[in-house]
Formats: C-alpha cells, sequence, structure tokens
C-alpha cells in the first residue's frame, strides 16, 4: 500500500506539471495575440512636421524677389519630383489633422494672390509633371487685369490638381480692419469663391501674414480647416492649424540651395 501512495503521488505531480504548463502556453499565446494590436496602434502612421512651400509669381522679373524664373520653378518641381516628395493638398491633409495615413514624404505647394502665370506657367509645369497645388486667391480680384479668371481658376480645379484657397477680397492687412471689414474679407471672400467655384473651400492664407487673435478667431468662425502664415519654417500641429509656418522660395535662391533644403 506504502508503494501504491507513492506512485499515485507521483502520477499526480506529474499531471499538475503538465496543467501548468498548458496553462502557461495558453496564457503566454493571449498575451501575445492582445499585445499586438495595442504595438500596432503605438507606431505613427503621421509626420509631425510637413514643408509647406510659398510661391507667388512664377515670371522673369529680377527685381522682384516674390517672383520665380519659370524654368528654375520647373527645376525646382522636377527636383522634388525625382527626391521622392508627394505633393498634396490641404483636403489630403485633413488626413494629418485626424491622425490618419499620409504618403511619404509628403509636400504642399503654395502660390498666392492668383496671378495668371499661376495658370498659364505653373499649372501646365504641374500638369506635366502630376504634381498638386494650393492658390490662394484674392477673390475680387480674379478676373482683374495679371490675375486669372473664373474659368481658368475652374479648369484647374477640374485638373484634379489644383485646390483654390482663399486670401480675403483685397488682399488687405487684416489687423488693420473694422470688425464689419474683417468678416467681409474674410467670410465675404469664402462665400464669394465657394458660390462661384461651387464646393466648399478649407484653406486661407493671411495677406502678408498679418493677423492677430481677433483675425484668427474670425478665420475659424468662418469655418477654415487651415490656414497659413508666412513664419519661416515646416508646419508642424503644435503652430495651431490656423497658423501653420511656411518655407518662403525667393527668386534668387539656387537650385543647388533649394535641393539642400528638400533632400
Amino acid at each position: 500500500m506504502h508503494m501504491m501512495n507513492i506512485f499515485l503521488l507521483l502520477i499526480s505531480m506529474l499531471i499538475s506539471g503538465w496543467e501548468q504548463e498548458a496553462n502557461f502556453s495558453l496564457q503566454t499565446q493571449t498575451e501575445l495575440k492582445h499585445a499586438a494590436p495595442e504595438a500596432q496602434l503605438s507606431t505613427p502612421v503621421n509626420t509631425e512636421s510637413i514643408p509647406i512651400l510659398m510661391y507667388h509669381s512664377i515670371s522673369i522679373n529680377p527685381s522682384n524677389t516674390l517672383s520665380v524664373h519659370p524654368e528654375v520653378f520647373y527645376k525646382q518641381m522636377e527636383h522634388l519630383k525625382n527626391a521622392g516628395y508627394n505633393t498634396i493638398t490641404f483636403k489630403e491633409l485633413m488626413n494629418w489633422k485626424t491622425n490618419q495615413e499620409l504618403p511619404n514624404k509628403p509636400i504642399l505647394i503654395t502660390f498666392d494672390d492668383g496671378y495668371l502665370d499661376n495658370f498659364t506657367v505653373a499649372y501646365p509645369y504641374l500638369k506635366k509633371l502630376q504634381m498638386k497645388a494650393t492658390i490662394f486667391a484674392t477673390s475680387d480680384y480674379i478676373g482683374v487685369s495679371n490675375h486669372f479668371d473664373w474659368n481658368q481658376a475652374m479648369e484647374m480645379e477640374e485638373s484634379g490638381l489644383i485646390e483654390m484657397g482663399v486670401h480675403t477680397r483685397h488682399h488687405v492687412d487684416l489687423t488693420k480692419c473694422s470688425p464689419l471689414q474683417l468678416e467681409d474679407e474674410i467670410s465675404g471672400a469664402k462665400k464669394i469663391m465657394e458660390n462661384r467655384l461651387g464646393h466648399p473651400i478649407i484653406s486661407f492664407a493671411y495677406p502678408a501674414g498679418e493677423f492677430n487673435p481677433n483675425v484668427i478667431e474670425v478665420v475659424k468662425r468662418a469655418g477654415f480647416e487651415f490656414a497659413v502664415t508666412t513664419e519661416p519654417g515646416y508646419a508642424e500641429k503644435n503652430q495651431g492649424y490656423l497658423t501653420l509656418h511656411r518655407v518662403r522660395i525667393p527668386g534668387d535662391q539656387s537650385i543647388a540651395a533649394f535641393t539642400r533644403k528638400f533632400p
């Protein structure tokens, strides 16, 4: 009987060990199963810093540092394309705002004022390279001398490459406007452009980069998702979506300097 009891005890210990090992294996598998999604969620899907390039006129005008020579502009765009940058619009930048995925090396090309050469020079180059851009147009200057007209604005948008943004009605210093004028220059320009183009417009550019808290509040109330300044540097979320920085591209910048900035 004594030997039988010892035998039964050994059998019980072995069974208990097997159960513990099985339970440990099952627990480990369960932990790994639950850990995988957490590890995946912790992986960042967005860059926190995105270059927004600022252009004005694409023309031959050496005396104006805001004008970039057409050939230089084309070489700059060609470099960005070859370097693997992916041009996006502000509509696509909504993914950045909502923490969704963006393409690798995202970059925004922007033009201020709505000059005619944006349509006659820049747009054909962008179309040739299949690159996107946003034009911040001054609503009441559309169709006026040296600015593209509404038909040309619609043609560019219909290509899927160009997005229109708002640059006020008359390109005024918003910090010096009365409350009524401020509403008219910002909300009024937005309504005019949305009525003519037939869709919502989500981006705004401050004329000459002039703004203050009151101006920002009116831009927010008008329903813009993004607004850009002339503050230098890449756009970052911590700047605020209505005060994003941009990289000014001066007319006298060499191609070598440009390529160093955007390797």
